[in-house]
């Protein structure tokens, strides 16, 4: 297994060189150039030209790319160019935010999506199975933040029960009024995160079904829950962990929308502040750590098959 994985980190390597170049790349080939995000129609072409020295950007492309490769090997995410705060500390204030929300809301979709999917799999062409798939049909197609905005009609504005915007009440971190907070997003996130789920596994499960093992287990009296959540989910969690894994990145870029609906102080908000702005470095940063969670993700997905069907690691 070890070997495996140290095998998989260096293949990930120039991978991840080669993502680099293109984030970079892309940034610089942008129809805008970075020094206007920094100066005002009121300065002279002598501050233009000193602002441009200042931040590096008369120097060669390559040169440019290099500096900044060795800045973010080391660590260093640089500076907002219109906050002119550290990147990185931003990041770890951000990061967490947006982590438990995405976490709590993709563990809630990914349980009730087994429970479901098993359901309507089980059922496949009956009344339960043409309920389950009808509102998966019906969740994948609404926008999110359409979706987002009917709750905060309903709730806040109608009922004016739970917040519409931020994390905390100014002047109040209790837990209680993070809750109140948390309600709102967190539906939105399960409710876009679940119909896919349940349909990946409403789908591996119609096909486990039909395996010989559910008839042997028939033929000696097996109760069909008991098949199902003995047998079959162990088949379905196999195809079902690269989902699992594959929900890395959006720790980043999940709740981009979400996020910038509620103000949710997180990534996805702080990415799209950074777009509107032009404020490139950010950009980059959050293009570069999202990358990286793929790969991350790719890989994790490949430990957990490993962990969760042993005749895989025997392949390899």
């Amino acid at each position: 297994m070890l070997k495996y994985i140290v095998k998989r980190i260096l293949q990930a390597i120039p991978l991840l060189l080669l993502i680099t170049v293109i984030c970079f790349t892309l940034i610089n080939l942008a129809p805008y150039d970075a020094v206007d995000a920094i100066t005002t129609p009121n300065m002279s072409a002598a501050e233009i030209e000193m602002r441009r020295e200042a931040y590096g950007l008369n120097d060669p492309v390559y040169v440019q790319y290099i500096r900044w490769l060795n800045n973010i090997l080391h660590g260093n995410f640089g500076y907002s160019l219109l906050s002119h705060t550290s990147i990185k500390y931003d990041l770890m204030i951000r990061i967490p935010n947006t982590a438990i929300l995405v976490l709590i809301s993709y563990a809630t979709a990914y349980l009730l999506a087994i429970v479901l999917g098993l359901a309507a799999g089980s059922t496949k062409n009956r009344w339960p199975d043409k309920i389950i798939d009808s509102l998966c049909s019906i969740g994948i197609s609404t926008p999110t933040f359409w979706f987002a905005m009917l709750l905060i009609y309903l709730f806040s504005y109608k009922l004016k029960f739970l917040p519409v915007m931020g994390m905390h009440t100014v002047g109040d971190d209790s837990f209680a009024d993070l809750a109140r907070h948390f309600v709102l997003p967190y539906v939105t996130l399960v409710i876009g995160f679940l119909p896919d789920l349940t349909r990946f596994v409403r789908g591996s499960a119609i096909g486990q079904l039909k395996e010989d093992y559910v008839v042997v287990q028939q033929a000696f009296g097996a109760k069909k829950a008991e098949i199902l959540f003995h047998h079959v989910v162990r088949n379905v969690m196999i195809p079902l962990v690269t989902k699992l894994g594959m929900a890395l990145p959006q720790l980043v870029t999940g709740a981009v929308v979400t996020e910038t609906v509620f103000t949710w102080p997180g990534i996805g908000n702080y990415f799209v502040t950074a777009v509107k702005g032009l404020d490139y470095p950010i950009v980059m940063a959050i293009l570069v750590l999202s990358s990286t969670l793929v790969i991350l993700g790719n890989l994790l997905s490949d430990i957990l098959y490993c962990i969760v069907d042993p005749r895989i690691k025997s392949m390899q």
